[in-house]
């Protein structure tokens, strides 16, 4: 039963900040007359699977219809209740889809109205396909929402320009600011019709937590073999087992259960792909001030070491609104490479060794500066020229250029290769490949050598005046697409 009408709340919301209230309007494109609103598609347990979750107005027991060329198929929808009083949510989850299709599909009922149809296509069932990694929309910083909101519909909807093919998109948190008026900060977050049409996955940050509740949250996003008791759970893409960790949860309890459910989801289904991902708000190694935060110290203590041993080949994560590249890093220690990091690097890690890979935000809400091994910050800093002694063991690379950022992930079986732009001018922030872990096998000497002959993805990476890489789209794009 709905709970109560969405309308006077999403009309005017008022937003204590500071003991000053101001009045924020609905997004006038979300204040439609159709009972349906913030749709989302998701992906199911595997790639033969959508999920759809949304918000209604109706009290009518609600479908999804998804129509193929194998005609119209009607899936239940049930709701997804934790507590939230301004609407309805509810989800369903489309089956048996088949590879390379395209198909639409709308919500609701006859009895109380439809969304307007949507469209998706399914993508490759095969090793070679792409998906795009997100961080920190953050919509609200300041109560610019309108500003963020345009800001993350432009980096999402460049993001998806840039990588058609793209069949995911991994959202890794801090979808939203959560102090204030959480109703029009998600309002602008679905305005990106980007995530109703590319299967989205997203990350519980500490933002969504604000406010004492994540139950906006939960009502808004279901996950794929979900814990009963913590927001951990796994899907599988193709030949890539993707492991997301909610990260707010960091005490030395919250960790063993963390470790318990990597060892579950790992052991039963780890084999069966080529790739081992984790997804986690708090990024373990990070040049921001986040890297000395309490939570963060004890996630990077006493879960990277399960990481290592269970053979994690990437960790990827946001928070910290500062790109950080690691070395591959084993039981919290680097394996420092005989080269110096660049541009275009192509790693080969032995058992336990993974990458750790922090991206910048997605709404421009706000960035971090550069922050030292002594917790000093450095307002403008570049890698090209300040002291490598202040950057953290445990760096690679980093940038911060106090640009929206995303990145592109292609994957093969034998590659993973993790490409970031900025959003503005697609310029190239950073690239860097693994190459599947050869157990037993020594490292090539050649391993990091952008120019290698062996690899012809790897590019010629130009300079700026300053030192740094800068790509185009015409220089980068050409030798960056998947294999389809």
């Amino acid at each position: 039963m709905l709970r109560s009408s969405r309308f006077v709340a999403s009309f005017v919301t008022a937003l204590a900040v500071g003991g000053a209230t101001a009045l924020v309007p609905a997004t006038p494109a979300l204040a439609a007359d159709s009972p349906i609103y913030r749709t989302i598609l998701q992906p199911g347990e595997d790639e033969s699977q959508v999920m759809v979750t949304w918000r209604t107005k109706s009290k009518a027991d609600e479908v999804l219809e998804v129509t193929g060329p194998e005609g119209t198929k009607t899936f239940r929808a049930d709701e997804r209740d934790y507590g939230a009083l301004l609407y309805k949510s509810q989800f369903a989850t489309a089956t048996d889809l088949q590879p390379d299709t395209e198909y639409s599909y709308r919500v609701g009922s006859e009895e109380g109205g439809w969304s307007e149809p949507e469209t998706f296509n399914t993508g490759s069932n095969g090793d070679d396909w792409s998906f795009l990694t997100v961080a920190d929309p953050q919509i609200g910083v300041d109560l610019k929402v309108d500003d963020q909101a345009e800001q993350w519909r432009k980096t999402i909807g460049h993001a998806a320009s840039h990588v058609p093919n793209a069949s995911m998109i991994w959202s890794l948190g801090d979808q939203v600011e959560g102090w204030g008026a959480q109703v029009p900060q998600y309002d602008a977050y679905f305005s990106a019709p980007e995530i109703r049409h590319i299967p989205t996955n997203t990350i519980p940050g500490n933002h969504e937590t604000y406010n004492l509740t994540m139950k906006h949250h939960d009502e808004h996003f279901s996950n794929p073999h979900q814990a009963d008791d913590i927001r951990d759970h796994y899907f599988e893409r193709n030949n890539v087992l993707f492991i997301g960790l909610d990260s707010n949860a960091s005490s030395d309890a919250d960790i063993a259960r963390h470790e318990q459910f990597l060892r579950e989801a790992i052991e039963s289904r780890g084999a069966d792909n080529d790739w081992i991902v984790v997804g986690m708000h708090h990024g373990p190694y990070s040049q921001g001030s986040h890297h000395f935060d309490k939570d963060v110290t004890n996630l990077r203590e006493k879960l990277t070491p399960v990481l290592s041993e269970l053979n994690v080949d990437a960790v990827l994560s946001g928070h910290d609104h500062i790109y950080t590249r690691s070395h591959l890093m084993k039981n919290n220690k680097p394996v420092l490479p005989e080269k110096k990091p660049q541009r275009g690097d192509v790693l080969e890690p032995k058992d336990g060794e993974a990458l750790y890979l922090t991206t910048t935000t997605a709404g421009g809400g706000k960035y971090y500066d550069f922050t030292d091994v002594n917790n000093k910050k450095h307002k403008g800093a570049r890698m090209e020229t300040i002291d490598p002694r202040l950057a953290h063991e445990s760096t690679a690379m980093w940038r911060q250029d106090y640009t929206e950022d995303y990145m592109r992930v292609d994957v093969s079986d034998d590659k993973l290769t993790f490409t970031t732009f900025n959003e503005a001018d697609n310029t190239l922030v950073d690239k860097v490949s693994l190459k599947k872990k050869d157990r037993g096998a020594a490292p090539a000497d050649d391993a990091t050598d952008p120019a290698d002959s062996t690899d012809p993805d790897a590019p010629e990476v130009p300079k700026d005046p300053e030192g740094s890489s800068s790509l185009s789209s015409s220089d980068i794009f050409g030798g960056l697409s998947s294999k389809k």
